[in-house]
């Protein structure tokens, strides 16, 4: 039984592993399928020449993950998101800038006399580290990232459940399109017995009409059905990224439900997008009210430096928004425009300035007390989204279920359907049972098969609904 008061879940933390690097760390959930998408060129290359290619659910599934061009652009936004913050943590890394000058001016009007200086400087600068509340730019590219991620996770989830969907759709028309041919046939063997007794007297016009409008309505099934899985396998195509109008065979058998609902529950809240996501904003918001304290500690400012005319280094120590960092830099003049104060003599500089505040009208407790407001108003979100993931869950295995007895209980109702609209076919022969009472029958018939074929494609939604929210795929 899942506790919903053993908060928060330690299952979740793994995701953050994704967000301590400054590069991705080829996640599996992106890179995984590499080798697969190569394995699909060759497979694509030799059968191009074939008339139909056949596919397994873990061949879709693979395909749609390496293939797809929406989690292709989602993977590309994670990209470009870890780029912007690579930008931000350059600033840990070197710089070295070369700058030249040239100045000139005339001197006088009447000669046309002009003095011109040529200059050059290298600088070197470099933040050697910070300290005090998180980066606000760092915050904001953290915040950036988790978000791609995570939308990236929910597509890929919408996607393969899709995929699954269609896929088990595809093999269930092709269950119910030899079931509607067999019945076809049967009606077609009964539509060639009324023609022949019609020949011989036996049965009127009307009885030869209603065998073969029997005929008909099944040849009209039979077409529906074809079309709208030819539109499925359209659109499963497209969803695995491979040409549109290539011939498939899926390779599967019926579709079999048998997890427990304790363990669907589990799975959901484990790997729910909208749990994680909320997850680790209450963390971020934890990390906030933790910090608060450094407001409290004197705002200082430190630089020093030596210079030698010629050559100068500095370290300073300043304050940007709510973090302190240290600074070191340098500069080497390679030809000065101008002749230094001071030749071959070492001088050196130093400040220190500290501003200590004693009060400021309470501003920070009231930016204190909002930001715990926040802390705990996350944290019942959290919570509430919990119970509501939990529901969700719950409900549609219920759905499930429901649907599984639905179909259960209609495939009764076709074979007695079909055993009645038999007899009666009989008994009518015999001159026992009017054209209006067989035409009941007939009625009843076909509209419980197209229920019960309803409820079949309903099962497999159902169940495709459930392990999305599952977070579940093979």
């Amino acid at each position: 039984m899942i506790q919903l008061s053993t908060y928060p879940n330690p299952k979740i933390s793994k995701r953050l592993k994704l967000l301590n690097f400054s590069g991705l760390r080829a996640p599996y959930i992106i890179y995984m399928h590499t080798l697969s998408c190569g394995l699909w060129a060759c497979l694509v290359a030799l059968t191009a020449v074939r008339a139909e290619t056949t596919l397994s659910l873990s061949q879709c599934l693979d395909s749609a993950m390496g293939h797809n061009r929406a989690l292709i652009q989602a993977r590309e936004n994670i990209r470009q998101v870890e780029g912007a913050r690579v930008v931000v943590r350059s600033r840990f890394l070197p710089h070295l800038d070369l700058t030249a000058t040239y100045d000139a001016h005339r001197t006088s009007l009447s000669d046309g006399k002009t003095e011109d200086q040529l200059g050059s400087a290298l600088r070197f600068s470099q933040r050697l580290f910070e300290f005090g509340p998180d980066f606000a730019e760092e915050v904001q590219s953290r915040e950036e990232l988790r978000q791609a991620i995570y939308a990236y996770e929910g597509r890929v989830y919408q996607v393969l459940s899709r995929v699954w969907e269609l896929f088990h759709l595809i093999l269930l028309q092709d269950r119910q399109i030899a079931i509607r041919r067999e019945s076809r046939d049967n009606f077609q063997a009964a539509y060639e017995r009324q023609q022949a007794r019609f020949e011989r007297q036996l049965a009127t016009e009307s009885d030869v009409l209603n065998a073969q409008l029997n005929v008909l309505d099944e040849e009209l099934a039979i077409n529906n059905l074809e079309r709208a899985q030819f539109n499925n396998k359209m659109d499963l195509l497209r969803l695995i990224g491979q040409p549109i109008g290539t011939e498939i065979h899926l390779l599967g058998g019926e579709v079999e439900f048998s997890i427990d609902q304790d363990r669907a529950v589990e799975l959901a809240l484990e790997n729910s997008v909208a749990v994680a996501l909320a997850d680790e904003r209450l963390r971020e918001q934890g990390r906030v009210v933790r910090e608060i304290a450094w407001e409290y500690s004197p705002d200082i400012q430190f630089d020093a430096g030596v210079a030698d005319g010629q050559r100068n280094a500095r370290v300073g120590l300043d304050k940007k928004g709510e973090t302190w960092g240290m600074d070191v830099s340098s500069e080497l003049a390679l030809r000065a425009t101008q002749p230094p104060d001071f030749v071959d003599e070492t001088r050196w500089s130093a400040l220190v300035e500290a501003r200590i505040p004693i009060f400021e009208g309470a501003s920070r407790a009231g930016r204190e007390t909002a930001a715990r407001a926040r802390l705990r108003q996350l944290e019942i979100g959290l919570r509430d989204l919990y119970s509501e993931t939990e529901l969700n869950v719950r409900q549609a295995y219920q759905q499930v279920l429901e649907a599984r007895g639905s179909q259960r209980i209609q495939a009764e109702r076709v074979k007695i359907a079909r055993r009645r609209l038999e007899i009666n076919q009989i008994l009518k022969d015999k001159g026992q049972v009017d054209e209006n009472l067989l035409e009941t029958f007939r009625n009843q018939f076909f509209n419980t098969q197209a229920q019960l074929f309803q409820n079949q494609e309903n099962f497999i939604r159902r169940i495709a609904q459930l392990r999305r929210q599952m977070g579940y795929f093979e």
